[in-house]
């Protein structure tokens, strides 16, 4: 049966696409609150950038992989092998159990893909975090990992029903993510990193400007001193053999988190 649906989503978009009405738009950006009241419209900016990425990286994502919180990235590219982990077990996808930053019960060597996506900001102990990412991957084995350079701040934390919350401890700068990488026993031959974003688009993400509301020039200009989100593409050697790190725990702030609608996609 002929649906409206899309032709008049395409509609919509176009329109607020339109010279005048980008610029009307953008007039908004002069405000203490993001567009809508923060709430979710469209595909935020960083999703597009990562969908990008991913698309260009496709051919890695095969065999079998894991991926944070659920495994539908996995299962849109194909891996008929997908598993998902998070802390506890929300979702009927989650097959893993584990805080990746303690995941010492997943075996190492056992993933050929491991897509590690919108999580890294949200763990305090991150180097121990990406260690895992990388132990559990197969000699060989492919992590496509992102981190956000800018994000929204819970200050109380956030309810996303994993079983406690999650709080925002990091915006990453490409260097520090480097420093990072090389920690982890990585060097320049083992990744590529790759910077989407520039000044516009940071502010227009602060502002809860979906990406449809962006022209294609707007999104693909890339401006290093104006990152929104860094992408990484590691591979993990033959010879890969890194000392555990040492555990850091975080400390919690009193109060109670917002809670999160993940049907929605937004905060209550």
């Amino acid at each position: 049966m002929f649906s409206l649906k899309k032709p008049l989503q395409r509609l919509y978009w176009n329109f607020y696409k339109s010279l005048p009405i980008r610029y009307l738009r953008a007039a908004q950006f002069r405000s203490f609150r993001p567009l809508g009241d923060g709430k979710l419209r469209g595909t935020a900016i960083v999703r597009h950038y990562w969908e990008e990425y991913l698309q260009k990286h496709q051919k890695d994502i095969c065999g079998r992989g894991l991926e944070i919180g659920s495994n539908a990235t996995l299962r849109r590219f194909g891996v008929t092998k997908a598993d998902a982990i998070d802390v506890s077990s929300h979702s009927p996808e989650i097959n893993v159990i584990a805080d990746l930053s303690r995941a010492d019960s997943v075996p190492e060597n056992t993933y050929d893909c491991f897509i590690n996506q919108f999580t890294m900001h949200v763990i305090y102990d991150v180097e121990a975090a990406l260690y895992h990412s990388l132990r559990i991957l197969k000699p060989n084995g492919v992590l496509l990992i992102n981190f956000s350079s800018v994000d929204y701040y819970f200050p109380e934390g956030l309810d996303m029903g994993t079983g406690k919350p999650l709080f925002l401890y990091h915006w990453f700068t490409p260097i520090a993510v480097e420093n990072l990488l090389h920690r982890v026993g990585l060097t320049e031959d083992n990744y590529q990193l790759e910077i989407y974003g520039n000044l516009f688009t940071r502010i227009a993400y602060e502002m809860n400007m979906p990406a449809e509301e962006l022209s294609d020039r707007e999104l693909k200009y890339q401006d290093t001193h104006y990152p929104v989100l860094i992408c990484v593409r590691a591979i993990k050697g033959d010879r890969w053999q890194v000392k555990p790190p040492e555990y850091r725990d975080p400390w919690y702030p009193k109060g109670k988190p917002a809670r999160w609608n993940s049907i929605k996609g937004e905060r209550v």
